[in-house]
Parts: C-alpha cells; sequence; structure tokens
C-alpha cells in the first residue's frame, strides 16, 4: 500500500493509548475464577480482547455452564477502575505522537468499544482526556462495536472528515478489522496481539511498538 496522507488519526484506546489490557484482563479472570469459570489470563485474552464486556456471560455459560449474577457487571468495572487509579501508568512513548500530530494540526479522535465511564478514568489518569475533546466516541454511541466500523465512522464524523482521509490505530484484531471496513488506512500496533494476527485481520501497515508508530507517521508526514 503507498504511503497514505494523514488529514485525521483515530486512536483505539486500550492497549493503543492507555495500557490498560493487561490490567483489565487481570481483573476479568479473578473475577470469572471467583465464580467458578476455569479461566486464566490467556483465555480471557482470546476470547475477549477487542470485544465488548456484553460476550462475556453467554461465553462462560456455554463453555461452563456458569451463569454469571446480575450484578456481575458493575463489580467489574468497579474492580476495573480501581486498578486503573491504583496501577495505570502511560505509555512511555505515546506524548511524542500525540505532539507531532497537534504540531502539524492534524485533528486525532478516539474510537473505542469501551464505555465513556471507563474512558473518562483511564485517559484521566494518565491526562491526554482533555486533548480529544469532543471526539473520545464509544461502542455504546452506536448501533454496532467493533468489529463493525461504526465507532470509527462516527469519530471520523466528528472531526469533520471523511473516513477515508484517515488513518486508524488499534491493536486489536476485532478493531483492525473495524478500521479496514470503515475504509480508512488501519494500522495494526502491536501489544498484547502478536503482529501476524493484525495482518490477518486486514492491517494495512503494522507497527511493532509507539516508537515505530511514530517513524510511521513522521514519514507520512514528511512526504505529504
Amino acid at each position: 500500500m503507498t504511503k497514505p496522507v494523514i488529514r485525521g488519526v483515530i486512536f483505539d484506546c486500550d492497549g493503543v493509548l492507555v495500557d490498560t489490557e493487561t490490567l483489565a484482563c487481570r481483573v476479568l479472570t479473578e473475577q470469572l475464577c471467583e465464580y467458578g469459570c476455569d479461566m486464566d489470563m490467556t483465555k480471557t485474552h482470546d476470547l475477549f480482547i477487542g470485544g465488548t464486556l456484553a460476550m462475556v456471560p453467554p461465553k462462560m455459560k456455554e463453555l461452563f455452564g456458569i451463569t454469571l449474577p446480575e450484578d456481575w457487571l458493575a463489580e467489574c468495572y468497579e474492580r476495573t477502575f480501581v486498578a486503573f487509579r491504583n496501577d495505570l501508568e502511560p505509555f512511555a512513548d505515546l506524548g511524542p505522537i500525540l505532539d507531532l500530530l497537534d504540531h502539524h494540526g492534524i485533528p486525532m479522535a478516539v474510537g473505542s468499544n469501551g464505555p465513556h465511564n471507563k474512558m473518562d478514568v483511564s485517559l484521566g489518569k494518565v491526562g491526554i482526556k482533555d486533548r480529544f475533546g469532543d471526539r473520545i466516541c464509544s461502542a455504546h454511541d452506536v448501533k454496532n462495536a467493533k468489529p463493525h466500523p461504526d465507532v470509527y465512522l462516527l469519530a471520523a464524523e466528528r472531526m469533520g472528515l471523511p473516513i477515508t482521509d484517515c488513518v486508524v490505530v488499534d491493536d486489536s484484531q476485532n478493531g483492525v478489522r473495524a478500521g479496514v471496513a470503515s475504509g480508512a488506512t488501519t494500522v495494526g500496533l502491536v501489544d498484547i496481539t502478536p503482529a501476524q494476527y493484525l495482518r490477518d485481520a486486514g492491517a494495512h501497515f503494522i507497527a511493532n511498538d509507539h516508537k515505530d508508530l511514530h517513524s510511521l507517521f513522521e514519514s507520512w508526514i514528511t512526504a505529504a
């Protein structure tokens, strides 16, 4: 694929802007084990990363015959928010990426399967929430979550840009599929999910870490 012209960038949240994936996976795994589900971190990642928590109860019923209590989701969010407030750290090399885009006047948005209250906590904790203004979009704002493209289309609309002028950055297979389906140039950012899985999901480019992503963006902006 030829180098894209960057007119807007839409970031996934977890695993891209905030280093939440391992924390959230740990909390969910511990909680499900307490309910009697034979889960570990690898199983939780493979089943649910890039999806929504609505997927969890039917999957636990299918795999283990266990019905989760009605308040399981509220408990999960409460535990997750405590973990974020106590342990969440910013990605060390994210700041230069945001500064680069700001310097060149390239608007940025967020498109996440997570709810707004979760992003309020995580983005607020690492001090970058205000950089996105009203361009923080959740799957709860649209009809369909990723792998459908809805949340990325909404984010492009909030920036006032055609989605084909945007670059999407996502670290999960479902997120990459959503980016590709939206019509955006899609970068698979390697976090927990291996690069080959992101390629198989259709990523147009792979960034092995945030430094690599910065180099990609810098080369595209310079070439524009």
